[in-house]
């Protein structure tokens, strides 16, 4: 094998293995505005403030919000 040979397979070799490892990392990152509205995707840890009955603000108490339920801004 020539060496013009062996430098294209290890060309080759190199961009396949750089194609194949960069596939698998590929992430999809969205930015949400400041204030919109958000549906969480998975159950939440989440320390809330709620209102009682005479509309007195009281907690804050840590809850679970179930996947789906959507948080939004004051």
């Amino acid at each position: 094998m020539s060496p013009m040979e062996k430098h294209r397979l290890i060309s080759r070799i190199a961009c396949a293995a750089a194609l194949t490892a960069s596939l698998g990392c590929r992430t999809t990152v969205v930015l949400v505005p400041s204030g919109d509205p958000v549906m969480l995707a998975k159950p939440t840890k989440a320390s809330v403030y709620s209102f009682d009955k005479n509309q007195k603000l009281v907690g804050p108490s840590t809850v679970i919000i179930p996947a789906g339920w959507y948080a939004l801004p004051k």
